[in-house]
């Protein structure tokens, strides 16, 4: 193992220009694409685009049938989180969709169901700006007594204005960020049932590119005292990397056959961007055509990082487009990642066992 519990010989590997063509379940195609976006892929992440903006990468893939396996995906009504959750149901996984509106999340089931012709997905409410919620979710989702094999933590909110959640938290902190760290952990106990060494359970977290500008503030976590959305933003970004570098250390030292990585969607075209100024709006309404991912493309490396058997057994990555790629410099601070994990712990009532 190398790293945050990085298996030797797991990545980087090549791939290659083209479409990404997934025969899947009961015979229909799962089609991916991976595309890096230009200039800002190469200063980011370190990804030499040499076609501009729209350069893809892929590589073919023969993924078995994930029949059997029961995936949760937060956010999963609309954007990444609902093209996630309608290629896991193509691939015949039993898909539930934790979201905080329950008209949005039905009609999101239908047309997954249609679109798929996979019966087994269905919504469960979970408010990830409300612990009671969390707690209450998790508890009807154990009543159902099924396993749990994939957790996809993609909800989550940008540049809000300054408000608090249900439990007094800063909204991108307190949703974004502690929402998960709850909901992750209260379902750590399923999951390392769920999972075998040779099919290990996986926990995905969808952090962001902005993560690379956030700063951790312990003494204003809440952004109390100086509130800046994009900061705000950027912070809940860091501290879901950091909280899967460390949960994946700890899933290491327990043994257990459950891994965590982190991914970045890259710049995607979803409903998100609704709190931008208007002259923003306006610029990504203009060019969303050309820089900006759809959400399709956006989902490709959650839904890589749920089922691709050479992430099998691999944890504590940051990936994107597909890639294992370096996140930033502090988030890779143990010292750190263990303080978060203790003031989180803290924050949402629960043992700390960093």
């Amino acid at each position: 193992m190398l790293g945050n519990g990085v298996k030797k010989g797991g990545f980087p590997h090549k791939v290659k220009k083209g479409t990404i063509h997934l025969p899947v379940y009961e015979s229909q195609d799962l089609k991916l694409t991976f595309r890096t976006q230009g200039d800002l892929d190469q200063r980011i992440h370190g990804i030499c685009s040499a076609e501009g903006g729209r350069h893809k990468w892929s590589k073919k893939y023969a993924f078995s049938s994930q029949n059997g396996k029961v995936a949760i995906v937060t956010g999963g009504a609309k954007g990444i989180g609902c093209s996630t959750a309608k290629q896991l149901s193509r691939l015949g996984m039993h898909v539930i969709i934790a979201g905080n509106n329950e008209a949005e999340g039905n009609e999101a089931v239908t047309r997954i169901q249609q679109d798929t012709q996979n019966e087994k997905v269905e919504f469960l409410y979970c408010d990830l700006a409300s612990m009671k919620s969390i707690r209450q979710f998790v508890q009807n989702f154990t009543a159902k007594n099924l396993c749990l094999h994939v957790l996809v933590n993609n909800a989550g909110v940008m540049l809000v204005p300054e408000r608090k959640t249900a439990d007094g938290f800063e909204e991108h902190f307190g949703l974004n960020y502690l929402g998960h760290f709850l909901l992750t952990n209260l379902l750590l106990k399923t999951m390392k049932k769920s999972g075998t060494e040779n099919l290990n359970a996986r926990i995905i977290t969808v952090s962001s590119a902005t993560h690379y500008v956030g700063e951790l503030n312990f003494d204003d976590l809440n952004s109390s005292y100086c509130y800046s959305p994009h900061g705000a933003y950027a912070q809940s970004k860091l501290a879901l990397v950091m909280f899967t570098y460390c949960l994946q250390r700890q899933l290491s030292e327990d043994g257990c056959y459950v891994t965590a990585n982190a991914v970045d969607p890259g710049v995607v075209n979803t409903d998100l961007y609704r709190n931008v100024c208007w002259p923003g709006r306006l610029v990504k309404w203009l060019t969303a055509w050309l820089f900006f991912k759809t959400p399709d493309e956006g989902a490709a490396t959650s839904v890589y990082a749920s089922v691709a058997p050479e992430l099998e057994g691999i944890g504590g990555c940051y990936l994107y487009s597909g890639q294992k790629t370096k996140s930033a410099d502090v988030s890779y601070n143990e010292e750190l990642q263990r303080k978060l994990w203790n003031e989180s712990c803290k924050m949402a009532g629960i043992p700390d066992s960093a």
